[in-house]
């Protein structure tokens, strides 16, 4: 096997003579770049390793380039035996597992599609695609760059898929077995079409504005007849494409809005093609007259640019797939007899019993058959502090064992269980949420009626005058008054927005939502990792602090939010790590209250007043006043004892958020009322609320997921509700609430339903979203203001006969480069000046 970084697979120097002072240099391929592709080479693989190579597959691969020797093969392939993962992948031969992923073939062969993570460059394709060469079994490995997916083909009686993914892991690819997605590839073939007519509008529009400079330039210096009709022709050719293909979308939508008598903005739009077009062929024919291509095809080209944005926001509103397996493990221990198997979690059953060890996440619902732990299910209830859980106690999926191991009996699996159903409350509040309807479709059906009407007038108007004037002037004003910008204004605005807001690092996955934020309505908001840090920190300690290494000594020997708490707080006030701790003696945990052991020779207790009690320990009045004062602050009280004497007391909590205070006060003054959700027992959650000065009565505390899917029920109907949550047990109600904001470090659950990720840590970027909110949604209004003031002006000076269909369509575009320029300056999403 070839080792990362050995000496066989480090790239030969080339001596180089420096020209100008004549020393001798090496020849590399260029700082921070790999030596065999020169692309940029990771941080992390050149601080951890040095490597010059930009991932395993061009290290590899270098190395079978240069080395041309078929025994390599063989070498690569003992990779089977050593490398970074020590997982086994057993779960993948289980028969269940090979039903739902794998498809048999007539042929006898078996094909998976797996995603590979890691995969960076061609040269991890080109070492991936040699696996069927030093792997016996494999039969063909396809891999697709772009979705990072492999298509493997193999032999199940030849070689084992466990024994295939171990070697795509420990060469440094890790496996996961393809999700399905109908609604995703269902996406890919409308996003493709998009992007088919997006790009023959482009051409069409831009090819034709070319000829249209030839023209107009030979109206002032002079053109042959040949020539002309070439060019005339030739954008006749040109626009018929654009007008048939891209653009039969509009001429769908208006042929709609008569059937359903439905007045839409695609019927002025329609409208105005058909007889801009048939003006420009008839002129064409003629010999004379303006023929209108270029004002056409770039008019169906920006519309379809504001179609396909509207489009993508769609998309990114409604992107929540697959929550449940985010949340649940791939799979479980599953106890049968007197061996524990490595199963998918497809195959747990009703009544199977489940071995979980500590820190693993519980796979399905069930009840505790033998075991005490401490079960973190904060994932689920926001409720920061662990549940201590004992034989006969129900425990649920996707919590986390924290600290010993359980054996439970299992009740529901998969939707069935409350983490599923909970999803299913998500995906029905994301699919509940009705899209916006823009201010410019608002007013559409108005603008519609008004145009057709108007053109009628000109056409009745000018009727005396002659047909030809008459038509003419009515073409003038169709043309004129096309909402191009109408269509431009709210996309465009809200695009640019997108993008500042991007650079802020503020992801608004929903453009409806900087509409809805504009205006001020009712903020409802966790408490646990979205007004506080999340993680739990020792903000009080009163006592003796000489005994900190014995203390770390005891609390290393578990995994718990308050040991790991008490650790970093000793760590900070020795000013680092803590090296060469002694060794504990019968240490033991005590779930739910805390934990004991020797060290040193000293008898140490650490955990809660009752456990303390227990053992014979007295507290003090001077005691009892500092743990009163802990308990006012809402924090958690831990009391340590040496040899039965109490020699201090401890507070921990979730400190809050430097920001938080500062931020709710702004938005308080904009006009927001704020609330708190939390799954946090009210003594934690009600001195939070006192420091924010958030009025008790929109203080909900040890509150249920569904508890907050209900209030926010509730809110909505009452005007604008906005939820900010980071955890699985808020996913629900951002779904459901007119705006959900995940905040920074959320859950995956949380970040796939809401509008917005706020990925910068605090409430800071709260304030820039709701402020940017506001501006952008100026912007909109000034944009559709101008919009419309221009096409009343044109509409003026075509019903009094002051422009031509020439001038017509020179002036149309003003408006819509106007639009743009507008949206480009809008100033929203900068950075806040305190």
């Amino acid at each position: 096997m070839i080792p990362i970084n050995s000496p066989r697979s480090q790239p030969e120097r080339t001596p180089v003579i420096d020209e100008i002072d004549g020393s001798e240099t090496t020849q590399t391929s260029g700082p921070g770049t790999c030596i065999h592709c020169d692309l940029p080479i990771p941080t992390t693989r050149q601080h951890s390793s040095g490597s010059e190579f930009c991932c395993a597959g061009c290290e590899v691969a270098y190395a079978i380039l240069q080395d041309m020797d078929p025994r390599l093969l063989e070498e690569i392939a003992e990779a089977k035996t050593a490398g970074p993962s020590e997982l086994t992948y057993e779960e993948m031969d289980h028969p269940r597992f090979l039903e739902l992923y794998a498809h048999q073939l007539d042929s006898g062969l078996n094909r998976i599609r797996l995603h590979l993570e890691g995969i960076h460059c061609a040269s991890c394709v080109f070492v991936i695609e040699k696996l069927p060469e030093f792997l016996p079994g494999v039969i063909n490995a396809r891999v697709n760059l772009t979705t990072a997916t492999l298509d493997c083909f193999w032999n199940p009686d030849a070689v084992a898929l466990s024994e295939i993914t171990r070697t795509l892991d420990r060469l440094g690819y890790r496996p996961h077995p393809a999700q399905p997605n109908e609604t995703e590839r269902l996406y890919r073939l409308e996003n493709r079409k998009h992007l088919i007519c997006l790009g023959i509008a482009g051409a069409c529009a831009g090819n034709v504005m070319l000829i249209a400079f030839a023209l107009y330039a030979g109206m002032f210096t002079g053109m042959s007849a040949e020539h002309l009709n070439l060019f005339r022709w030739t954008s006749a050719g040109l626009a018929l494409v654009s007008i048939f293909w891209p653009g039969q979308i509009f001429f769908r939508g208006a042929l709609l809005a008569i059937k359903t008598r439905v007045p839409h903005i695609d019927l002025p739009v329609a409208l105005g093609i058909t007889i801009g077009g048939i003006a420009g062929l008839v002129n064409s024919i003629r010999g004379s007259g303006e023929i209108y291509f270029d004002s056409l095809t770039v008019l169906i080209f920006l519309l379809l640019v504001g179609r396909y944005i509207q489009f993508r926001q769609q998309h990114h509103a409604l992107s929540q797939l697959s929550l449940l397996k985010n949340i649940t493990p791939r799979h479980a221990r599953l106890v049968t007899g007197t061996e524990v198997l490595t199963v998918p979690i497809e195959v747990l059953q009703a009544e199977d019993e489940v071995e979980v060890r500590a820190g693993d996440v519980i796979p399905a619902d069930g009840v505790i058959l033998s075991g005490d732990s401490s079960v973190d299910e904060s994932i689920l209830t926001g409720e920061s502090r662990p549940r201590r859980v004992l034989t006969g106690g129900e425990v649920t999926a996707g919590t986390l064992n924290l600290t010993s191991p359980l054996r439970m009996q299992v009740q529901s699996v998969g939707e069935q269980t409350r983490i599923g159903r909970l999803m299913n409350l998500v995906e029905l509040g994301v699919s509940s949420k009705l899209p916006l309807i823009e201010l410019a479709n608002r007013i559409a059906g108005v603008f519609v009626v008004t145009v057709i009407l108007l053109s009628l007038l000109c056409l009745g108007l000018w009727w005396s005058s002659g047909a030809k004037v008459a038509v003419a002037n009515a073409i003038s004003l169709l043309i004129a008054t096309c909402p191009c910008a109408l269509g431009l204004a709210t996309p465009l605005a809200l695009a640019v927005a997108q993008g500042k807001a991007a650079k802020r690092s503020i992801l608004i996955n929903s453009g409806d939502a900087v509409e809805k934020l504009a205006r001020p309505g009712f903020l409802w908001l966790d408490k646990t990792g979205t007004l506080t840090t999340g993680k739990m920190q020792v903000q009080f300690w009163q006592g003796d602090q000489s005994r900190f290494r014995e203390i770390a000594t005891l609390e290393q020997q578990v995994v718990h939010p308050i040991a790991t708490a008490i650790l970093g707080y000793i760590e900070q006030q020795s000013g680092g790590a803590l090296t060469d701790l002694p060794i504990p003696e019968d240490a033991q945990a005590r779930p739910g209250k805390g934990i004991s052991g020797t060290v040193n020779g000293h008898q140490l207790l650490i955990g809660t007043e009752a456990l303390l009690t227990s053992e014979g320990c007295r507290v003090s009045t001077e005691s009892q006043q500092s743990i009163a004062d802990c308990r006012a602050q809402g924090l958690t009280t831990v009391l340590i004892a040496v040899d039965g004497e109490l020699t201090a007391v401890c507070g921990i909590g979730d400190s809050l958020r430097p920001d938080s205070h500062a931020t709710l006060e702004h938005l308080k003054a904009a006009g927001w009322s704020i609330g708190i959700l939390s799954g946090d027992h009210g003594e934690i959650v009600n001195p939070i609320a006192r420091q924010l000065d958030i009025d008790p009565e929109f203080v909900h505390a040890g509150v249920l997921p569904e508890e907050k899917l209900q209030i926010i029920q509730q809110s909505t109907p009452q005007g604008l509700t906005v939820m900010v949550g980071d955890g699985v047990n808020d996913s629900a109600a951002l779904a459901a609430a007119s705006v959900g904001i995940a905040v920074h470090g959320g859950a995956e659950a949380s970040l796939q339903v809401a509008d917005v990720y706020l990925n910068r840590p605090g409430l800071s970027p709260l304030r820039e979203l709701i402020d940017g909110a506001r501006m952008t949604n100026q912007v909109i209004i000034r944009n559709l203001l101008i919009s419309l003031a221009y096409n009343l002006l044109a509409a003026g000076l075509a019903l009094g006969g002051l422009i031509n269909p020439l001038i017509a369509a020179v002036l149309m575009p003003i408006s819509s480069l106007t639009v743009l320029v507008l949206s480009f300056m809008n100033r929203s999403f900068r950075e806040t000046r305190t």
